[in-house]
């Protein structure tokens, strides 16, 4: 059996290059108030993705979800939880546990939203 490396160029080389910072799980009570940007932007990103790719509406994810802490943690969990799941070593079945995970998500996600009242246009804080 022939051992494939990166460098023959069997594998793609972003499989095996180290996630960036922002990749990695974030304690987001720990983060400085200059630090936090920076997660956020990167979250924001995705979330947007997620939206789109998922069809989600403001029953799941509000347009001021970054004002609720309880959403953005349930929010990052899921994008790390998504990274880890497409990240070197791969596991087949780690997509679709993401979306079993993705599934009881958007129940806590729909509960959030609900209790903390805000509609489009109108945050309650």
């Amino acid at each position: 059996m022939t051992e494939h490396t990166i460098e023959d160029g069997f594998y793609p080389r972003h499989d095996f290059e180290r996630p960036h910072l922002s990749d990695a799980p974030v304690c987001w009570p720990v983060l400085s108030a200059e630090e936090r940007p920076d997660f956020v932007a990167d979250l924001k990103d995705w979330v947007r993705w997620l939206v789109g790719r998922y069809g989600l509406d403001q029953r799941s994810v509000t347009p001021c979800w970054t004002m609720h802490e309880e959403l953005v943690e349930e929010l990052s969990a899921l994008r790390t939880a998504w990274i880890a799941c497409y990240t070197f070593p791969f596991d087949g079945g780690a997509p679709l546990a993401w979306h079993a995970s993705f599934a009881e998500a958007r129940a806590r996600l729909s509960d959030w939203v609900s209790r903390n009242g805000c509609r489009p246009g109108e945050h309650r804080g």
